[in-house]
């Protein structure tokens, strides 16, 4: 009798650790506002900067990228929140007209990933 019940708990350890393998990660939802909001290709400015309302005290710094640009910097603003800046150029290589929805993604110091987006105005210099 013990053996079989041995063998119950096996089955369900087992059973319970496959479906905790086969759960999708978990990722937990960040409100991003990116600026500016209106890019303006081969334009003014330097930066693209995400606000975010994650806290920078769990961010892995390292992680951080808006759509596969990686963070040239990280840091917290006045309130504990992560702000990341993005090289502008970096950005305009990808997005084109009229808009692009960009999306945040990194991980915490836990491994726990993290991601959001913000869709801002695209348009093409004047200058010719």
């Amino acid at each position: 009798m013990t053996r079989s019940v041995a063998a119950v708990l096996f089955g369900a350890v087992l059973l319970t650790a496959a479906a905790f393998a086969a759960a999708p990660p978990t990722v937990i939802p960040v409100v991003v506002t990116l600026a500016p909001d209106a890019l303006v290709i081969g334009g003014p400015g330097e930066w693209v900067t995400a606000h975010t309302d994650i806290r920078y005290s769990i961010v892995d710094r390292l992680s951080v990228e808006l759509s596969g640009v990686s963070a040239h910097s990280v840091y917290p603003d006045n309130r504990g929140y992560m702000v990341a800046k993005f090289h502008q150029v970096e950005i305009e290589s990808i997005v084109s007209p009229p808009s692009a929805t960009l999306t945040l993604t990194g991980c915490t110091v836990d491994g726990v990933r993290f991601a959001g987006s913000d869709t801002i105005r695209v348009m093409n210099s004047q200058k010719k």
